[in-house]
């Protein structure tokens, strides 16, 4: 071979070792990547969360377990089998109704209603709150426990006027409008208190759905 044919190849050799390598399609994900986050997750009652309802972190909360087994509850296993939404919910109704002093309610809906948000809290007798988002982005608020938290009643259970009797579950209420929906109070301005907050829900929907209120046995 020729020095100056020689010399050519090593100069090429070196360039395309030089080059870099060769990268991947960039509208395509990486392998192993996280998947985008959905709105909600299906539930097999046809239900969905948006936001599974939790408890304080600083509270200790008994863990919700089947009958002589281990393990995450069952929707037949827990104790607010009945409630709507999904066994994590109803593990989480369950551990309040055990960690509180007075009577917990769930909501038991049709399809087509989610959880929005959810807590509860032991501290100052305790409290808990749960709203759902429903078909025509309706709204169902429960809030139940030290309600007004020794506040103005006007403020922390306000109404425009009073409409009548109504049904919580097991309990009479008291209906009442707001310039934005419905109420039902019981107990008002007590402690313990329940009450539920209705918007973008006809009368005889919110009444309807007040009513299923189930008292959960922790």
């Amino acid at each position: 071979m020729r020095p100056a044919t020689w010399l050519l190849l090593s100069a090429l050799s070196v360039l395309v070792a030089c080059q870099p390598a060769p990268q991947g399609d960039p509208t395509t994900p990486a392998t192993g990547s996280s998947p985008p986050v959905g709105t909600g997750t299906s539930t097999p009652d046809g239900l969905a969360s948006d936001t599974p309802p939790t408890a304080a972190a600083s509270d200790p909360l008994p863990t919700a377990r089947p009958p002589g087994g281990s393990g995450e509850p069952t929707a037949t296993e827990a104790p607010a089998a009945a409630c709507s939404q999904s066994d994590a919910n109803r593990a989480f109704f369950a551990q309040a109704a055990r960690a509180m002093s007075w009577p917990v309610y769930c909501a038991v809906l049709p399809d087509g209603w989610f959880v929005q948000s959810g807590s509860f809290h032991l501290a100052n007798g305790g409290g808990l709150e749960v709203t759902y988002r429903g078909p025509a982005d309706a709204r169902l608020a429960i809030v139940e426990g030290n309600v007004c938290q020794g506040g103005d009643v006007e403020a922390c259970a306000p109404r425009d006027a009073v409409i009548g009797p109504a049904a919580f579950g097991d309990l009479q209420g008291e209906l009442g409008r707001l310039s934005t929906g419905l109420t039902l109070d019981v107990d008002r301005g007590a402690q313990p208190s329940w009450r539920a907050t209705g918007l973008g829900l006809t009368e005889d929907a919110f009444r309807a759905l007040s009513a299923a209120f189930l008292l959960v046995e922790g």
